[in-house]
């Protein structure tokens, strides 16, 4: 087994090594997870008893009018695009998290970004955490490069495999967990998540995966990306106990015996949430794609419930695709 990491870039955590890997593929650090067969077919094939529930649900979140952030890169923000796609400016630095824009293979996408995509435009820097498809689009990546000129990509190690012939001439850096990339007038840290990668049949967690942590004059925001329950957020909430916002999975949780390794429930991400010390919640992952078998609307109305039965309604955010959060 031997330990990789960007020999180029600091780590924050004494004495990391790197993330294990047998000259193949990555290894888990915490409770290994290898996609089952069995429980696919499992899944497929067994009893759906919110099928009904589900098909007469046609919720969708709402969408924004007014964008007035794409023509002012200093409102300092958040956005979230639909699914994990987040725009984030802090102090006139612009970036932007696994860009998806479009439906999916066999998918269509249940609710639209508002606003054309040539009007996004000056990106700094594009955050991938993954290469599962609907975090890793080539599709959506190179549209959004016919309008910006990224100073870099930040990516795990190994996705350059996977991207490099997508974007030309734009730089891609890789990093391990808990190490930061070399980025101007904002700090970028690379972190763990449960979760795993693969976009054919034969390249399981041949990339690496994670989530971000992004700090800019004294905020702190934390970028989920997907991930299921673990002791990584009581430790990312023990290197970083200032968190405002953190960005957290609610959506793609059913049935449990599949997701539940991979993704967040609404009172698991309520409980990640805590162990984080985060001071707000916005929601992700949930009401742009049917990736599982809760009903739409369900996410949205468990996150509500859930915060309010902990007698902390007012650390979560639902705003609506496009709107921008402001930050203090």
């Amino acid at each position: 087994m031997q330990y990789l990491k960007n020999s180029q870039l600091p780590t924050i955590l004494p004495g990391w090594e790197g993330n294990p890997h047998d000259g193949k593929r990555f290894h888990y650090i915490h409770e290994p997870f290898y996609p089952s067969f069995r429980n696919l077919l499992k899944w497929q094939f067994g009893p759906k008893p919110q099928r009904a529930e589900k098909k007469a649900d046609n919720w969708a979140p709402a969408q924004a009018t007014r964008f007035g952030y794409l023509e002012d890169k200093q409102q300092d923000c958040i956005a979230w695009l639909g699914h994990a796609t987040f725009l984030i400016q802090l102090n006139g630095v612009r970036l932007i998290t696994d860009p998806i824009f479009n439906g999916l293979p066999f998918m269509e996408r249940r609710v639209q970004v508002p606003f054309p995509i040539e009007q996004l435009t000056g990106i700094d820097y594009l955050l991938l955490s993954h290469d599962h498809r609907d975090h890793c689009d080539k599709r959506s990546i190179k549209e959004l490069l016919k309008y910006n000129q990224p100073r870099k990509i930040l990516a795990p190690l190994k996705l350059s495999n996977v991207i490099s012939s997508w974007v030309g001439n734009i730089p891609i850096e890789e990093a391990a967990w808990y190490q930061t990339y070399a980025t101007e007038g904002i700090e970028i840290t690379f972190l763990p998540s449960r979760h795993w990668s693969r976009r054919g049949l034969l390249d399981f967690n041949r990339v690496l995966w994670g989530s971000f942590m992004i700090r800019q004059d004294g905020r702190t925001i934390y970028f989920g990306a997907d991930s299921g329950p673990g002791p990584h957020f009581g430790e990312i909430g023990r290197l970083f106990p200032d968190i405002g916002c953190a960005m957290i999975g609610i959506g793609a949780y059913k049935p449990a015996f599949i997701m539940q390794e991979i993704h967040t429930s609404p009172e698991e991400a309520l409980q990640a949430f805590q162990q984080l010390g985060a001071e707000q919640l916005i929601p992700m992952h949930y009401g742009t794609y049917d990736l599982s078998d809760e009903p739409a609307s369900e996410p949205y109305r468990e996150i509500q419930r859930h915060f309010l039965e902990a007698g902390i309604p007012e650390k979560l955010r639902l705003p609506a695709v496009g709107e921008a959060v402001g930050l203090s």
